[in-house]
């Protein structure tokens, strides 16, 4: 018979299954904002495309980013982060 596995094994796994939900509401409330402001869906795609970049470069620590979650930074902050990004 096979053993059922806990869903989370360590602590390590909680928080991570944490920030993973965090990092989905983010992704669907800001779809869901841009789809109220008119956006369309090509918009909408750049933009998650930068929110998930800015959520590597977050988990990797790479650059100067504020502090915090990035699903917990104001719109500026965020604005500021994806337009660094984007510089050359």
């Amino acid at each position: 018979m096979a053993v059922e596995k806990d869903l989370v094994h360590s602590r390590s796994d909680e928080n991570f299954r944490k920030g993973a939900c965090h990092a989905a509401q983010w992704f669907l409330q800001t779809c869901r904002m841009l789809a109220d402001e008119g956006r369309t869906a090509s918009e909408i795609a750049d933009r998650l495309s930068a929110m998930r970049d800015v959520l590597a470069d977050w988990r990797s620590q790479t650059g100067e980013m504020p502090d915090g979650n990035p699903w917990d930074w104001s719109f500026k902050d965020l604005a500021s982060v994806i337009k660094e990004r984007e510089e050359p």
